[in-house]
């Protein structure tokens, strides 16, 4: 019996795929409901398929539930372009896969991160070759990102776009290349959730991403624009952990 290890939990039970679908022609919607329907008995997945007519419905009820995203490019209203774009100002990581009857926005899917694209009328063997494409990305997706819970909803962003981890009271910032998360936490919480071998704390403030680690001038590290100060009882610990990074990647 073939199982695909696509999205497993904690103890490698298999998990539930959640997938959205933007797709206001009831033929393409029959025809995904489908494919899923034959690729789930093949491959022994589950999943949940949550419908949408419109981006409106979809922007207004999406807070990173999902797994994956299928987005008709030609729907009423705001396209399935433009409705991936305003995603990506939520969940920088969410796969999304491009449905259309045009090959030309291929190139356009892109520019908002798009795992791939489908032609329409959907073929279940072109459908199959793609998602184990598509699903290792998920499964990918379940590894290494995370989910964040705010007073104004969730946010899930790579832990790769990352760049450090600010505790202030009891306020929790998630520095990221084009934004700051803040919530309510505990740094040594956060310190539990991420790999080891790639954070590393530089002081009791800061939790920093070792990859993004640019410059150390004294006692400051260097990341990106911000300078963050390398406290004394952390030095030791927090240069072995950078020196044991840069030699992994490095051999």
């Amino acid at each position: 019996m073939l199982y695909l290890d696509y999205k497993k939990d904690s103890v490698g039970r298999y998990v539930m795929i959640k997938i959205a679908v933007l797709e206001d022609s009831e033929f393409d919607y029959a025809r995904i409901c489908k494919a899923w329907e034959l690729f789930s008995k093949e491959y022994h997945l589950s999943y949940e398929l949550t419908r949408f007519n419109d981006s409106a419905s979809l922007l207004e009820q999406f807070h990173s539930q999902f797994d994956l995203l299928f987005l008709d490019i030609e729907v009423p209203g705001k396209n399935g372009m433009e409705t991936a774009k305003d995603i990506r100002q939520k969940d920088h990581s969410v796969v999304i896969v491009f449905l259309t009857n045009f090959s030309k926005y291929a190139v356009t899917g892109y520019e908002v991160g798009a795992a791939d694209y489908m032609l329409k009328p959907l073929d279940y063997y072109s459908f199959a070759l793609k998602m184990h494409k598509v699903l290792h990305l998920v499964s990918q997706n379940n590894d290494r990102t995370l989910i964040i819970q705010t007073k104004g909803g969730m946010h899930r962003f790579s832990i790769n776009d990352l760049l450090y981890v600010e505790i202030n009271n009891h306020d929790l910032i998630y520095h990221l290349e084009t934004e700051n998360i803040m919530t309510r936490g505990s740094l040594s919480d956060v310190e539990h959730v991420l790999p080891t071998r790639l954070f590393s704390r530089c002081n009791n403030c800061y939790l920093v991403n070792l990859k993004h680690v640019t410059k150390i001038k004294d006692n400051t590290v260097f990341i990106g624009t911000d300078q963050l100060a390398i406290s004394r009882p952390k030095k030791k610990n927090f240069m072995n952990d950078l020196t044991n990074y840069i030699g992994g990647n490095l051999s």
